[in-house]
């Protein structure tokens, strides 16, 4: 068919030339769609490595930008935790403070009170035993001036009734001997010379008249030189 060969030669651009033209031909037309195929292909394998750099590209900037939200989400939650753990020990730290401020404010209460009750406790007892020291010595000042006084009136008393007693028996005394001087006097001042009681002695016969006589006598003479 050679209408079919002349149309393909026409179609490679080729001219109606010899067996060596046409292989020669073919061979440069080979060389060129080898060189289009190669570029095609250096075109494509670049393409491929461009879209391949792109991909590595994307996921270096996809992994990188990952890493750096993930480091920023590390970072906001350490953030967070540190400023919750913060506000958790400010927390603790303001309710031990109020713990031991409450703590602190009771014990000095109750030290207050316990002083206060000390205090009061021992100025009680301090006035209760000055109000019985003085009560007991007031009443020992008063039984020791009643002993006292009971003392001085008895002693007066007994003073007074002895020298009452005394008196009475000088006086009793002195009696005697003024009524022992008048019965001598008035025994004495008789008549008869045997006086009354001789007389009932020698009535009797139990006396010598002149004997009593005589003892009568320095009797009576005895009791008026006293």
């Amino acid at each position: 068919m050679p209408g079919l060969g002349a149309h393909q030669l026409l179609d490679q651009g080729l001219l109606a030339v010899g067996n060596g033209q046409a292989a020669c031909g073919f061979r440069v037309v080979c060389v060129e769609d080898a060189a289009a195929v190669a570029f095609v292909a250096a075109g494509f394998f670049a393409a491929d490595f461009l879209a391949a750099g792109a991909a590595f590209l994307a996921g270096a900037a996809f992994l990188a930008t990952a890493f750096l939200v993930a480091g920023a989400a590390f970072l906001a939650g350490a953030a967070f935790l540190a400023t919750t753990f913060l506000a958790a020990g400010a927390v603790f730290l303001a309710g031990a403070a109020f713990l031991a401020t409450t703590f602190l404010a009771a014990g000095a209460a109750f030290l207050a009170g316990a002083a206060f009750l000390a205090t009061t406790f021992w100025v009680a007892g301090a006035a209760f035993l000055a109000t019985t020291f003085f009560a007991a010595g007031a009443a020992f000042l008063a039984g020791a001036a009643f002993v006292a006084a009971t003392f001085l009136a008895g002693a007066f008393c007994a003073g007074a009734a002895f020298f009452a007693a005394g008196f009475f028996a000088v006086a009793i005394i002195f009696s005697l001997i003024k009524q022992q001087r008048a019965l001598l006097a008035s025994w004495s001042a008789g008549s008869d010379s045997y006086r009354w009681a001789i007389a009932q002695r020698h009535e009797r016969g139990d006396a010598l008249p002149h004997t009593f006589l005589g003892a009568c006598c320095a009797s009576a003479e005895f009791l008026k030189t006293c």
